[in-house]
C-alpha cells in the first residue's frame, strides 16, 4: 500500500535532513562573518601602529577573544594580511561585475574601476594595502601576494590598450599610465582624512577628471 501524499518520506542512510543542511550554511556563513571581522580588525592595526608592533595577541585583545580563536580562523600573521589584500581586491572585483555592462567603451570601464578603487583603498583592508608594506611577508607568501595584485595591474593595462584601439584612452604608454593611476590613488591613504575640507566622493572624482577628462 502506498503512503499518504502527506506522509514524511523517508530518507536515504546518511543523507542529511533539511534542517542541519540549512543550519551547515548558518555556521558557515557566521564562521565567514568573523573570520571578517578578524581581518578588518587587523588591517585597521596594521595600518595605524604597523604590522610588526601588532600582535596575534593585540587582535585577540582588540576583539576581547582568546589567541587560540583567532588561530582557529587563521594560521598566522602572514595568512591574515594576505587575506586583508586578497580581501579588498576581491571586494573590486565583485563591485565592478555588479557595475559594468557589456556595451561599456574602455574609458567608461576604466573609469569605473577606479571610481569603486578609490573608495576600496580608503576603506580598512585598503589602508592596510597601501600602508603596509609586503615585504614584511615570507618570500612564498609575499610572491603568491605580489602575482595577484599583478593580475589587477594588468587588467588596467588591458582597458587602456583597448581605449587606445578605440579612440576613448589617448595615451602614448598604457604601462606608464597604469602606473600613474595606481600611483595616485594608492598615495591618498597617507593624507586623506574624513575629517578634511574634500569629502572621499570629491576627491575621486577630481582624480578620475585629471587622469580621464571628459
Amino acid at each position: 500500500m502506498k503512503p499518504p501524499p502527506d506522509a514524511p518520506q523517508d530518507r536515504n542512510p546518511g543523507q542529511p535532513s533539511d534542517e542541519a543542511w540549512r543550519l551547515a550554511d548558518e555556521r558557515e556563513e557566521l564562521h565567514a562573518r568573523k573570520r571578517r571581522l578578524i581581518l578588518e580588525t587587523a588591517a585597521r592595526a596594521f595600518a595605524r601602529n604597523g604590522y610588526h608592533q601588532t600582535s596575534i595577541d593585540r587582535i585577540a585583545s582588540l576583539l576581547q577573544v582568546t589567541k587560540p580563536t583567532i588561530y582557529y580562523y587563521v594560521k598566522n600573521k602572514d595568512e591574515i594580511l594576505f587575506q586583508i589584500v586578497q580581501t579588498a581586491l576581491d571586494d573590486l572585483d565583485r563591485k565592478i561585475a555588479e557595475s559594468q555592462t557589456d556595451d561599456f567603451t574602455a574609458r567608461q570601464r576604466l573609469k569605473l574601476f577606479f571610481w569603486i578603487y578609490g573608495r576600496i583603498i580608503n576603506s580598512d583592508f585598503g589602508n592596510c594595502m597601501a600602508l603596509v608594506s609586503d615585504n614584511v611577508l615570507k618570500p612564498a607568501t609575499r610572491a603568491e601576494l605580489r602575482r595577484y595584485k599583478k593580475e589587477f595591474e594588468l587588467r588596467v593595462r588591458r582597458i587602456i590598450e583597448a581605449g587606445l584601439d578605440d579612440g576613448t584612452i589617448p595615451v602614448k604608454d598604457p604601462r606608464l599610465f597604469t602606473f600613474a593611476l595606481f600611483g595616485a590613488f594608492n598615495w591618498m591613504p597617507q593624507w586623506y582624512s574624513d575629517d578634511g575640507r574634500t569629502n572621499l566622493d570629491e576627491i575621486v572624482e577630481y582624480f578620475i577628471e585629471i587622469f580621464c577628462p571628459d
